[in-house]
């Protein structure tokens, strides 16, 4: 059997405690409203948001001529939401949104680009059930050709506490009701390592800025120390030109085509990215706010 992706995977499960998995994988989905209503209310700063219809843009990549054109380029990909509700119609509990790529069927990965869980619905595990889902539909998405599918590294963006303009940091965090560090924590316990990368967010549409004001995360790498650049160089490609870019060529973007260049060239030279952990940066995050009071 030919790698490829699965059609047909839009469908809602319900799940114990009275819960229901809704999986948008369409922009003409009847759920994704719902989503982006609940989406909309949890991220408030505007450079890290998409609008609806950039939502609707790259779902809408996932069929026809477009889907041609990119998985030929970048392999087999599907872009999804998973939105989680109290009953089936009942009200949003939480939701992620992610793009899968089966790469050469030995390198798999996933971009989660959102998850959230309601403020008021927090300590129930939806976060960890949410992660399941994600890391299950990565797998069950495509067909692969022998054996189990191998399991993917998850690439994850995460507010940089160093970087952020205060007023960007007050209200994120109030409005979360999270510390910025402690969301990092929340990474780290799930076993997240930190890409060393200088990384930069391309601008999501052409009414918004770039945004540097992250870090770069993984999960799934095993405790190594680093990631070989030709890895890595390969999803940032797929994932700026399907998800960030929609369908766009990466090199048509400066803040992509740079960052690009410079794993190209890592790969050329047979080297490997560092996996770290976040001491440094609760270190640095620690210094800023004692700095700032």
């Amino acid at each position: 059997m030919t790698l490829q992706a699965l059609p047909g995977r839009e469908r809602s499960d319900a799940l114990d405690g009275d819960v229901v998995a809704h999986y948008i994988t369409r922009a003409d989905d009847a759920h994704l409203p719902r989503f982006y209503a609940a989406y909309d209310a949890a991220f408030i700063l505007p450079d890290e948001k998409e609008d609806l219809d950039g939502f609707c843009a790259c779902l809408a990549l996932n069929d026809g001529e477009a889907y041609e054109r990119l998985s030929a380029l970048y392999g087999p990909y599907r872009e999804m939401v998973i939105l989680l509700t109290e009953g089936a119609n009942g009200p949003v509990l939480g939701a992620a949104n992610f793009i899968a790529f089966a790469g050469n069927g030995a390198d798999p990965t996933v971009s989660l680009s959102y998850i959230f869980v309601d403020a008021s619905q927090r300590r129930r595990g939806l976060f960890g059930l949410l992660m399941h889902l994600v890391r299950e539909e990565a797998r069950d998405a495509f067909s692969w050709p022998e054996g189990p599918a191998p399991a993917p590294l998850i690439f994850i963006e995460m507010n940089n506490p160093v970087k952020m303009n205060p007023e960007d940091y007050a209200l994120d965090s109030d409005h979360a009701g999270l510390d910025q560090v402690d969301r990092l924590k929340i990474w780290e316990r799930r076993g997240a390592r930190l890409v060393g990368m200088e990384y930069r967010q391309p601008p999501l549409s052409d009414s918004q800025g770039s945004e540097d004001e992250l870090l770069l995360g993984v999960i799934g790498s095993g405790g190594a120390s680093s990631l070989p650049a030709c890895r890595l160089a390969a999803h940032m490609r797929r994932f700026f030109g399907v998800t960030v870019l929609k369908g766009r060529a990466p090199e048509s973007a400066p803040v992509a085509a740079s960052q690009l260049a410079r794993l190209d060239a890592a790969c050329a030279a047979g080297e490997s990215i560092p996996l770290t952990g976040f001491d440094a940066v609760y270190d640095a995050a620690r210094q800023v706010l004692q700095d700032r009071s």
